[in-house]
């Protein structure tokens, strides 16, 4: 019995954990059909009232499935026929708003990464060029002693004067300065080739500074590694496409992780909870109305046999309508309770009734969403089987 409250613990918190993930994705998905819903709008009222219908039609696609299963076991064909219609009309508007969404924030993405590739390799041509450009002038020395020298040359004294004063700085062509100014112009030049090496040196720093700020933004040369990975994957596997098929590959993936898992999550989640409702059948053999088993099955002897019961309440009979799957199954747990026995669940006890039905070479014919056994009937007091 322990055991049997932790498994049933676990059960409840996996499916609470279930339902809440399914209720994120359906409140992203409500979201996501929302503002394509909204953007859409001509004024801002229009945009609230076609994205409000949007987001809560988004809703109701997650509620419809359970919807259509009540209907398909209350057997009501054309509630079935409308829930079905309801899922798809409400699921391909989501799918695409859903795909124009994620388009936009692909193309988006897309953008910017393509920018930071071309920031990048201008970037880098920009730091090869002035790396070169270093390499070529070499290793020189600094302005302000390439300056004091010549400064020195400027002032050599020259007869009664100075070499600067004489040729006004070198800039007059007189003959007896003519091999100090030609110092001097070597030294300009050098002091040229010096600034020049400065300037590109903090040009190169404040380059190295830019790329180091990218980070991983435009690595790889790509504006979409994961297309290009996509696209060399397929390549391998023998696939002839090419990059647009890709993303919209993508982009159908995506839009369906949103629709599957809005629309059939919180449906799919909730399925050990309705299977649970199955196994307790009330005596009046109405399948719709159920009642705890816990403390009946802890009272009950054993298992009901499947075999016994069809020996002791089921009789031939050439002609008759038959049994419904569900019919036999109630049966078959008011017989238990009879005994004292805990009955099967249905999906087993109906995987234990299959060699019966071989046995007794009973036919079964599919009626609706049930299964009918052909040629047998309930059996009278001391009838059984044969």
């Amino acid at each position: 019995m322990r055991a049997t409250t932790e498994n049933k613990l676990i059960t409840n918190a996996l499916v609470l954990g279930g339902i809440l993930l399914s209720l994120g994705l359906i409140a992203v998905s409500a979201a996501l059909n929302f503002r394509m819903a909204y953007r859409m709008g001509g004024t801002e009222l229009d945009g609230w009232v076609y994205g409000s219908g949007a987001a809560i039609a988004d809703g109701l696609k997650a509620l419809l499935p359970f919807f259509v299963w009540w209907a398909w076991r209350k057997r009501e064909w054309l509630a079935v026929g409308a829930g079905v219609v309801l899922f798809v009309v409400f699921t391909a508007y989501s799918f695409t708003a859903g795909m124009g969404y994620v388009a936009k924030l692909r193309a988006f993405s897309e953008g910017v990464r393509a920018s930071a590739v071309e920031t990048r390799a201008g970037l880098r041509d920009e730091e090869s060029r002035i790396e070169a450009r270093l390499e070529k002038l070499g290793v020189q020395r600094g302005e302000e002693e390439i300056s004091a020298e010549l400064e020195a040359v400027f002032a050599r004294v020259l007869g009664k004067t100075t070499v600067g004063a004489y040729s006004e700085n070198c800039t007059l062509a007189r003959n007896w300065s003519r091999h100090s100014c030609a110092r001097a112009a070597e030294l300009r030049q050098e002091l040229a080739r010096a600034m020049e090496a400065a300037e590109l040196e903090g040009r190169l720093h404040d380059v190295r500074g830019e790329l180091r700020g990218l980070g991983s933004r435009g690595a790889g040369d790509v504006a979409d590694p994961q297309l290009v990975a996509l696209e060399g994957m397929a390549q391998e596997l023998g696939l002839h496409t090419d990059r647009n098929r890709v993303r919209l590959a993508l982009l159908v993936l995506v839009g369906l992780l949103f629709e599957l898992g809005s629309g059939l999550g919180l449906y799919v989640s909730t399925v050990p909870w309705r299977g649970e409702g199955s196994a307790g059948v009330t005596g009046n053999g109405r399948g719709g109305e159920t009642e705890p088993m816990l403390q009946y099955v802890a009272d009950a002897k054993r298992l009901g046999d499947v075999e016994e019961f069809a020996l002791e309440c089921l009789a031939p009979e050439i002609g008759s309508k038959g049994l419904t799957s569900t019919a036999m199954f109630q049966e078959y747990a008011k017989w238990c309770r009879g005994r004292n026995e805990a009955p099967l669940v249905e999906s087993e006890f109906v995987l234990r009734f299959e060699p019966v039905i071989e046995a007794c070479n009973l036919k079964v014919r599919q009626r609706g969403a049930n299964v009918m056994y052909m040629g047998v009937k309930r059996a009278d007091a001391g009838a059984a089987a044969t």
